[in-house]
Order: C-alpha cells, then sequence, then structure tokens
C-alpha cells in the first residue's frame, strides 16, 4: 500500500505577515514608546544669569558674540522688558539679518559642561524667514555643537547636531509654538543620552556621542528677534 504524503502548505505568506508585525511593531516602538527618562543626580548648584545687572543696551556680560554660517555677526543685548519672567531684564537677539543657514550664538565663555541639566525661559518677537531659538550646549566653536530649538513659524520643536557648520536633524516634534509669549525650553544630557523639554512636557530623546562636553548658550537664525530670561545649568551625574 503507498502511503501519500500530504504536500506542505506554502508558509511563506505566514513568514511575510510575521515579520510585517514585527516590522511594524518596531516601527511603532522606535515613533511612539518613550525609553525611561534620565535619572538625574545633581553634582552641584545652580548658575543663573537673569540679565538684571546688567544695563540695558549692553551686551551680556560673560557671553560671547559668535555667529555659524555666513553673514556678519548679531546683536545680542539686554533690554528691559516688563513682561520678564524675573524683571526687569531680558537678553535679546535684535539682528534682523535674513540669509539662509545663519546662526546668531551667544556662548558662555567660563562655562564647560559634561553631563547636565540646562534651561530658559523665551519669548519669540518677530522674524519674516524665522523666529524663535533655542538653547545651544556642549559647544566647541562656531560650527560644533548641539542646539534644540522651537519654531512659531513652523510650529514645531526640534533637536540638532551642527558639525563642521552643517546643521541636521536628529529629531523633531510638531507643537504649538505661540509668538509673543514666554515659553520654557530644558534640556537633560547624560553621556550620549539627551532629552528635550518645552513648557515641562518631554517630547525628544535622542541617543548621539559626537560630543563629550563644552560650554553652553543661546541660539536663533537669520532675522528671528527673540527674547531669553533665567537661563541656568547645573551639573548632574
Amino acid at each position: 500500500m503507498k502511503l501519500m504524503m500530504k504536500r506542505p502548505r506554502d508558509l511563506s505568506w505566514i513568514v511575510l505577515m510575521l515579520i510585517g508585525l514585527v516590522s511594524g511593531a518596531c516601527g511603532r516602538d522606535e515613533q511612539g514608546a518613550s525609553s525611561p527618562p534620565i535619572a538625574v543626580t545633581p553634582a552641584g548648584d545652580w548658575r543663573t544669569w537673569n540679565f538684571d545687572q546688567v544695563p540695558a543696551g549692553q551686551p551680556p556680560s560673560s557671553f560671547s558674540v559668535q555667529k555659524t554660517g555666513s553673514g556678519t555677526l548679531p546683536k545680542w543685548e539686554v533690554l528691559a522688558d516688563p513682561t520678564a519672567p524675573s524683571p526687569p531684564n531680558v537678553v535679546a537677539q535684535r539682528s534682523k539679518e535674513s540669509s539662509g543657514e545663519h546662526f546668531n550664538v551667544a556662548v558662555v565663555e567660563d562655562s564647560d559642561y559634561q553631563d547636565l541639566e540646562l534651561e530658559v525661559k523665551f519669548k519669540a518677537v518677530e522674524g519674516a524667514e524665522d523666529q524663535g531659538g533655542g538653547l545651544i550646549w556642549r559647544y566647541q566653536d562656531p560650527d560644533n555643537y548641539y542646539i534644540v530649538r522651537a519654531n512659531p513659524l513652523e510650529d514645531n520643536f526640534r533637536i540638532y547636531r551642527v558639525v563642521q557648520g552643517v546643521r541636521r536633524q536628529q529629531k523633531g516634534a510638531y507643537i504649538k509654538v505661540a509668538s509673543g509669549i514666554w515659553h520654557t525650553m530644558r534640556i537633560v544630557a547624560k553621556g550620549d543620552q539627551m532629552e528635550c523639554f518645552y513648557d515641562e512636557k518631554k517630547y525628544l530623546e535622542v541617543r548621539d556621542a559626537t560630543f563629550k562636553r563644552g560650554k553652553i548658550g543661546l541660539w536663533t537664525k537669520a532675522d528671528a528677534v527673540s527674547y531669553f530670561d533665567d537661563l541656568r545649568v547645573r551639573p548632574i551625574k
């Protein structure tokens, strides 16, 4: 009696379906899942700049004015603003040079941090090409550093890496960024982990080990006129 062996079913469609499900789940995890927050253990006191000890019309003390890209040096100066979070003064970027990839930078010259918590309050005032601004950390020179910034014209919040003067986006989120009112921006950086917060909510997290330590500062692009107050930083471990 001849035994008839059943031909195995073609399982390729099942394999493909399983691969698709796994890939889809991984994609969702990458886009939507949030890793545990960075454990922040203070390793020193907060250092704060509220700009109230500098006369209005003067550049902020202990900061150096720099630029990335073409064009002239930006104009950073202390101004009186009755809406300041800690009145009477703020520091403002007032240059209106509109030349594309032209970044206005103000760096705290005597700063040097590796792992840190960094925060500032900011208000977007005006700008046709660009608005808003953000924070710089692990700054090496005008062409190498990290940025996180918020833009009311685009309603987004993004983290970038600038290497050899070329800015590359690492991650971004579409959120409502209202101009003319004060917001809070904060970053936590520990090793190669970085978390970025806008108005106390975490929107961005990335891993990058390009820069290990460096200076901190403030940043705007092109003709973005922006006000900043209560910049503060502390080391963490």
